[in-house]
C-alpha cells in the first residue's frame, strides 16, 4: 500500500492526472477501493475538469474514511472551482478543525474569505501561510491584495515589497503598487512603478494609459500624449484614449 500511495503522490506532483485516473480505474476493476485509490481518482478527475465525477468519488472516500479529513479540503476545492464559496468554506473549515493544516489550505481558505468579503479573516489566513513559510511570495501578494481592499495602504505596500523580494519582478505586483500610490496621489512613486511594469511588458495597455492620465494631471501634456499614443497603438478602439487625446491636442 505504501508503494501505491507513494506512486500516486509522485504523479500528483508531476500533474499527470490522466495517468492517475487510468491507474485508479484499473484498481477499481480489481475491487481495490482503498483510501488512496478513491482520493487519487477524485483528484485526478477534478484536475481534468470532470468535476461531477470527482465529487462522487471524493464523497465516497469521505464516507468510507471519515477520519481522513484531507478529503474535506479536496471537496472544498471542487466547490471553490464552481464558485460556491460558502460551501467551499464549510468543507475547508471541516478539514482545518480535523487537524489538516497545510499552506495550500490556509491560502485557499483566505481566497474564499476574500470572495465572501470577509477580509479580516482572509488577512489572518494569509498571515498564517507566511508564518509557516516566510519566503512564500504568492502569500505576500495575496496579503497585499487584501490589505489594499481594506485601504491599509502602508501594510499593502510592505507586503507587495516582500512579494517582489521572494518572487522577483512581477508586472502585476508593480501595477498593484502603482494603483496604491495613485490613490494616495503620490504621483512620482506611481510613475516609477508603472515604468517598472512596462520594463517587464512594454505592451501593458493599462500602464501606458495610467501614465498618460498621471502626466495629464501633472500638466505634462507632451508626456501624457506620448503615453496615450503608445496605449492607442496597443488598443486603437478604446474610446477613453480618443477623448483624452482630443482634449490634450486642442488644449
Amino acid at each position: 500500500m505504501w508503494f501505491w500511495s507513494h506512486k500516486l503522490k509522485l504523479l500528483l506532483a508531476k500533474k499527470d492526472y490522466e495517468t492517475i485516473v487510468r491507474l485508479c480505474f484499473e484498481r477499481l476493476e480489481q475491487r481495490q477501493t482503498d483510501y488512496w485509490t478513491l482520493r487519487g481518482l477524485g483528484l485526478g478527475l477534478m484536475y481534468t475538469g470532470r468535476t461531477s465525477e470527482a465529487f462522487e468519488w471524493l464523497s465516497k472516500c469521505a464516507r468510507e474514511y471519515p477520519r481522513k479529513v484531507a478529503v474535506q479540503y479536496d471537496i472544498g476545492l471542487i466547490y471553490m472551482k464552481q464558485e460556491c464559496y460558502s460551501e467551499a468554506r464549510g468543507y475547508m473549515l471541516n478539514a482545518l478543525e480535523g487537524g489538516y493544516r497545510t499552506d495550500a489550505l490556509f491560502q485557499d481558505l483566505g481566497r474564499i474569505y476574500c470572495y465572501l468579503g470577509e477580509f479580516e479573516k482572509a488577512t489572518n489566513c494569509f498571515r498564517e501561510v507566511i508564518r509557516r513559510s516566510p519566503r512564500n511570495g504568492a502569500a505576500y501578494k495575496l496579503l497585499g491584495m487584501v490589505y489594499k481592499r481594506r485601504t491599509m495602504y502602508d501594510e499593502a505596500v510592505a507586503s507587495y515589497r516582500e512579494a517582489l523580494r521572494w518572487d522577483g519582478d512581477v508586472s502585476e505586483v508593480h501595477m498593484s503598487l502603482a494603483e496604491i500610490y495613485v490613490r494616495q496621489e503620490k504621483w512620482d512613486f506611481a510613475i516609477g512603478e508603472y515604468q517598472k511594469a512596462l520594463e517587464l511588458d512594454a505592451t501593458n495597455f493599462a500602464a501606458h494609459y495610467a501614465l498618460g492620465s498621471i502626466f495629464e494631471i501633472m500638466g505634462e501634456n507632451a508626456r501624457a500624449i506620448d503615453e496615450l499614443l503608445k496605449a492607442h497603438r496597443i488598443d486603437g478602439d478604446d474610446e477613453r484614449i480618443h477623448k483624452k487625446l482630443e482634449r490634450l491636442l486642442i488644449s
